[in-house]
């Protein structure tokens, strides 16, 4: 895939629905379900993958004018678990 960079955004729209979401909106338990499931087919991919994937959504973070948006995706790698080099 030449450009995988709206692939990756969608991910963290994903999460961040999520994330967000009031118990209104999406159940509690569901939500931590949907990230447990994402994250572990993330989890899924080859060590050097999940690096590329890191660096990806840093870039999509330090592109970012929204500073909630920005720490949420700087902190996405670690809370899924990703691997860090």
């Amino acid at each position: 895939m030449k450009d995988d960079l709206p692939l990756i955004r969608a991910l963290v729209d994903a999460f961040l629905l999520l994330e967000s979401s009031g118990p209104e909106e999406v159940s509690p338990d569901t939500a931590v379900r949907g990230m447990e499931n994402i994250a572990s087919s993330l989890l899924e991919m080859e060590a050097s993958d999940q690096l590329d994937l890191r660096t990806k959504l840093e870039q999509i973070a330090e592109s970012s004018e929204d500073q909630a948006y920005r720490d949420f995706v700087y902190a996405l790698p670690d809370m899924i678990g990703l691997a860090s080099g």
